[in-house]
Parts: structure tokens; sequence; C-alpha cells
């Protein structure tokens, strides 16, 4: 299963967002990686010498897709924030928002593009998509997972557990 690039591009966003929300909450971005990384390594079954080769690889693409994410996300925010909201932003403003979410995009188009690029090199093919279906599968999993604390945690806050 392969998915386009705007299904792609949309996952990334909502994985950013779950991840954004849970550095706010102080070690659950480590436990978040952690548990990507496990869930990647068993979904993958790398041999010794793929995984030498692929974790570096994934590390740094994965950092700059966070970080892209992150700055897409805060800049805009703040901009947006700092105007007094979307609808007292100036038309020039809205625009400058919106060449700013589009800068960020390509860019991680680009990196994507660029990791891509670089996969066949490290592994088959069909681990390649295995990781792809991987990713799609944590991404849903975190989810749930995030969604099911949430009620779990209103149903505390209402004393209904």
């Amino acid at each position: 299963m392969i998915l386009n690039k705007k299904t792609l591009i949309f996952l990334f966003l909502i994985l950013g967002s779950f991840f954004t929300q849970a550095q706010t909450r102080k070690g659950n971005a480590e436990k978040i990686r952690a548990f990507k990384v496990a869930f990647l390594t068993e979904k993958l079954n790398l041999t010794e010498e793929e995984a030498q080769d692929f974790w570096p690889l994934y590390n740094v693409y994965d950092k700059k897709m966070m970080q892209l994410h992150r700055e897409e996300r805060y800049s805009i925010k703040k901009k947006i924030k700092d105007s007094g909201g979307l609808d007292s932003l100036s038309e020039k403003e809205s625009r400058l928002v919106f060449d700013k979410i589009k800068s960020v995009t390509k860019l991680q188009y680009e990196t994507k593009n660029d990791f891509y690029n670089k996969l066949p090199k490290v592994l088959p093919y069909k681990k390649i998509l295995q990781l792809e279906i991987a990713e799609y599968e944590f991404h849903r999993k975190l989810i749930r997972k995030l969604k099911g604390d949430r009620k779990e945690y209103q149903k505390i806050k209402k004393g209904t557990n």
C-alpha cells in the first residue's frame, strides 16, 4: 500500500501535533520516541547490518521533520496570536503566514524525498514499503492511545471512573 504525498503530509502534520502536545508533558516525548523505535524495529525486522545503516539515516530524517513541524506550528501560531487572532490578521499578514506554511511544507517534502532517495542504498524496497506501512500503523496506534488517555482523563475529571 503506497500512500500519496498529500496523505503523508497530512499524517506527518497529525503526528507532529500529537508529538507537540506530548512535549508539553515532561518525558512523554522520549517515551513516544522509544515506543516508535521499538515499534519500527519489530515491524521492519532489520538485520544487524541494516539497522546499523538505517537508524542513523532515519534519526536525522525524523529529527529534521520534527524540527520543521515545530517551526511551522509555533511560528504560525505565534504570528496569529500576536496579531490578535485569525480574524484580526490583515490580508498581507495572512499571506505571510500562508507563505510560511508553503515554505515549511516544501522543506518537509524535500526532506522526505531526500530520505527516500537514500533508503534504497540501506534497505531493500520491500522493507521500505514495510517502513511506510509501519509508520502509518504507529501513527494510528498513537492517535488511539491519545484518544483513550483523553477519555480516561475526562472520566477521572468527572469522577466517573
